[in-house]
């Protein structure tokens, strides 16, 4: 819609920038089209295609941003752009103008119509969740001004992966992002100071003077649309309603389902709307209308989101409200907590966050690793795709090898210690890739040492061979034993035979050793050939990887299976991933990431919920544990959670959550009644190292919150105070934030005493079974910790599309064989029946 072209313009400091822009061209009325921050003018153009072709469209990039001038990052302020734009508008001479501004752009546009002469150019205003009634800039917009390892635009090098997680917090739907906007964005940041340009305009994205902002709108009599995705999580949509009522002419309609960036989420929709106020005679009116929804009631219009804020203002911790039901053993350790804050005041502190320590206390056994999957992912690139099995293992090992090194969140492997396990960065990012026969005896072992580090030097070929088979041999006699000292025992063994084997000098013996600890750390890889015929190669790739028979022997991080289709033009990864190094969401990150990178073919759909292809799937876990895989269509539940956000978003004080309606949901089988639930959380720390992601924990027992004369009621006030400790560990100031920060010390000896010796009261305080959700996920196989007695239970995409059409979302528990039964009763009536947990009993 129109090629690129640019204006020099020239500021009262004499600085001359060059602005890019575009012009559809045309006779009718000029359209001015603003972008947000972070875009160019690409950000439209899906748009522009369902807009009316009566009107003159004309785009510009702002300053700093695009293909525009990056020659003065320094002066990159809301009033710095809107002077440039107003400089532009002249320059054009553009009247019987329309002004339609998207999040920066739409606060660039208010503050043009402070300027006299440009306010009589402008006949009309649209504006895109637009930016400026905030007083803190949003905590997306904040990061990206950090100069820190979490500023995205400087972590990653690959512009597709940092532009692909900047989108991502943009859309509600992320399988609406589009390969070829995340191109042209790419292509736009590769360009020379565009990064420091983003991150300078982010330190000043905000108006100081919010009250003279908002009364300055208030003058304005123009017509004004004001559009909002309802699940906007950069601006809040309380934003809105103060828009509504500063612009007195003004109506405002919010997108359900729909993010930060309407015009590219639901460009259709949005350009419909856009349509029919272009047409419209501008009429003033006396008093701002009610807001509109699209297909959907709104949430609430009461500003909840302030309400929340509103919480930590007069909060005090009180730790008794971890405790629902007393006893001898939840008293003393009470009283043990009040000792250890009295000690936290006196200037005690905690060594590492509470939640890392307990990791590696109590998720030490293989069955507390869990597993991510990575669809239909084109392993080879740009290559050309491998003829043969041998071929392929070896262009994934290459590529894999080098997307590891690539990201530093995987250069870590779990370090033993006396009492627990800890974690340590690796140096070297080695793959071992493993064969096995069909009972799972390991084979042998074939490396693929670093290639960006220098290897051995005094080791032959046959000396590292020997290596690798006393590394088989020990690992075969090894498999027999479910013990939580199987590494340690290898470990021990292979550092024995490295110190003792004979005919080796002083410096090759060092090298010998270092050869048996990068044996132990690296990532194993496991490929396999997925089968020709289309019925069973559905129900292979779905299939959960016994990952008992192939495990990662030592303390490394990964461990992959990979299977390849027959003409090898795809690979499905399946990785389990040491959960005391790690958690799920920032994994969960870098296959998201890996998919950028590498490339997809598309969506591999679960199997028809009818098929039998879809039938539950149980594995064994080891120590008389099982994992349970099913899929259940959650349509009924979501539709409901919608209706229950339009209507009672402010009694709940924020959204009725998928966990919270899960936890309550659960609770209406005999078994989870009376359990207490534990859900991770991510927080942003205090204290610490910025640039590593920190967990905490919620604990609730729904059945507390029942109430069978009025379960609505009861619904209602559970709902609101999960939200309350939701917000308040996501900001460090919840009890149970407290809680790990108190535990984390103490010694580990005192869980293991306290654990063994009173394991209800343990779970009183930290729950005895638990639940995590990675919405991203196609299939997330859950772990177990040793605390949650009554099982565990983890769920990936609820909406993930199915082969017959439909929607589904695969749930995977972890426990006895009892309890996988029971979780699999209670998520299909929830799923199914939800309403009736909300309706009287008779």
């Amino acid at each position: 819609m129109g090629e690129r072209r640019y204006a020099e313009l020239t500021d009262d400091r004499g600085t001359i920038s060059r602005i890019a822009w575009y012009d559809s061209g045309g006779e009718g009325n000029p359209v001015l089209l603003i972008h947000g921050f972070a875009e160019y003018g690409c950000t439209w153009e899906a748009l522009l295609d369902f807009l009316p072709e009566n009107f003159r469209y004309i785009r510009i990039d702002a300053k700093g941003f695009g293909y525009s001038s990056k020659n003065d990052p320094e002066h990159l302020t809301l009033y710095d752009q809107a002077a440039c734009v107003a400089a532009f508008i002249r320059r054009l001479d553009l009247r019987n103008l329309v002004l339609i501004g998207h999040s920066m752009g739409g606060a660039i546009s208010c503050l043009l119509l402070e300027d006299e002469e440009i306010r009589e150019r402008v006949e009309k205003l649209v504006l895109l969740d637009p930016a400026g009634m905030f007083t803190e800039v949003p905590e997306f917009i904040a990061t990206l001004a950090l100069v820190s390892p979490r500023n995205p635009l400087l972590r990653f090098a690959n512009e597709e992966l940092m532009v692909y997680l900047v989108m991502s917090r943009a859309y509600f739907r992320e399988e609406k992002i589009s390969q070829e906007l995340i191109r042209q964005y790419a292509e736009a940041m590769r360009l020379p100071g565009a990064r420091d340009c983003v991150i300078a305009a982010a330190r000043h994205f905000r108006i100081p003077n919010v009250a003279g902002f908002q009364a300055g709108l208030k003058k304005r009599t123009l017509p004004a649309l004001i559009i909002w995705g309802a699940e906007d999580r950069i601006i809040s949509i309380d934003d809105a309603e103060k828009f509504r009522r500063c612009l007195r002419n003004s109506r405002l309609v919010v997108l359900p389902e729909c993010g930060h960036s309407p015009q590219e989420e639901m460009p259709e929709e949005t350009a419909a709307l856009i349509a029919e106020f272009l047409n419209e005679s501008g009429v003033p009116v006396p008093a701002p209308p009610a807001a509109e929804t699209l297909q959907l009631p709104r949430r609430s219009s009461a500003p909840f989101g302030s309400q929340l804020r509103q919480l930590t203002g007069t909060y005090k911790l009180r730790m008794t409200r971890l405790v629902d039901r007393w006893s001898f053993g939840t008293v003393f350790l009470l009283i043990f907590i009040k000792i250890l804050q009295l000690l936290k005041k006196l200037g005690m502190h905690a060594e590492e966050n509470g939640w890392r320590k307990a990791t590696g206390i109590f998720l030490r056994n293989e069955y507390s690793k869990f597993v991510l999957s990575c669809f239909r992912l084109r392993y080879c690139r740009e290559t050309v795709v491998p003829q043969d099995f041998p071929a392929a293992r070896r262009e994934l090992a290459r590529n894999l090898a080098e997307y590891i090194r690539g990201h530093s969140a995987l250069h870590w492997t779990a370090a033993p210690g006396r009492f627990r396990l800890g974690r340590r960065k690796i140096d070297f990012t080695d793959i071992a890739e493993a064969f096995y026969d069909k009972s799972g005896e390991l084979l042998w072992i074939e490396m693929h040492f670093d290639t960006s580090r220098e290897n051995f030097q005094l080791l032959t070929p046959d000396h590292i061979r020997e290596a690798l088979r006393c590394m088989v041999v020990n690992v075969n006699r090894l498999r027999p034993n479910e013990g939580n000292d199987q590494v340690r025992i290898l470990a021990g063994r292979m550092r024995r035979w490295a110190r003792r084997v004979p005919g080796f000098s002083y410096g090759a013996r060092h090298e010998l050793k270092s050869l048996v600890e990068r044996l132990l750390t690296a990532t194993f890889l496991h490929c396999e050939l997925l089968p020709k015929e289309p019925e069973l190669q559905l129900a292979r790739r779905i299939a959960s990887p016994n990952l008992r028979k192939y495990r990662n022997p030592g303390w490394g991080l990964l461990n992959v299976v990979a299977r390849f289709t027959p003409d090898f033009t795809e690979a499905d990864l399946w990785m389990q991933f040491h959960h005391v190094p790690v958690d799920g969401m920032p994994m969960q990150e870098s296959l998201a990431g890996l998919k950028t990178s590498w490339g997809c073919a598309g969506v591999l759909p679960y199997p028809a919920l009818s098929s039998p292809v879809a039938r539950p799937e149980i594995l064994y876990a080891g120590n008389r544990l099982f994992r349970n895989r099913f899929f259940l269509d959650f349509g009924p539940m979501l539709k409901l959670r919608h209706e229950l956000n339009a209507k009672y978003a402010t009694l709940m004080e924020g959204p009725a959550t998928v966990a919270g309606m899960m936890i309550w949901g659960l609770a209406h089988h005999r078994f989870f009644r009376n359990c207490k639930m534990l859900f991770p959380v991510d927080t942003e720390p205090k204290s610490g190292n910025p640039a590593e992601r920190e967990l905490s924990l919620v604990f609730i027992r729904a059945g507390e919150y029942m109430d069978p004369g009025n379960p609505l009621s009861g619904f209602l006030n559970f709902q609101k105070e999960f939200n309350r400790r939701l917000w308040r560990t996501r900001n460090g100031t919840s009890e149970s934030y407290e809680l790990l920060e108190l535990y984390s010390m103490i010694h580990p000896l005192f869980y293991r005493l306290a654990q063994r010796w009173m394991p209800e009261s343990m779970g009183e305080f930290v729950g005895s079974m638990g639940l995590s959700i990675l919405r991203d996920a196609d299939i997330f196989i859950c772990p177990l910790s040793d605390l949650q007695v009554n099982g565990f239970m983890t769920i990936g995409d609820l909406a993930h599309p199915t082969a017959d059409g439909g929607t589904a979302g695969a749930v995977s528990s972890c426990g006895t064989r009892d309890q996988i039964r029971f979780y699999q009763e209670a998520m299909t009536d929830l799923a199914k029946n939800y309403r009736r947990f909300l309706e009287p009993q008779e």
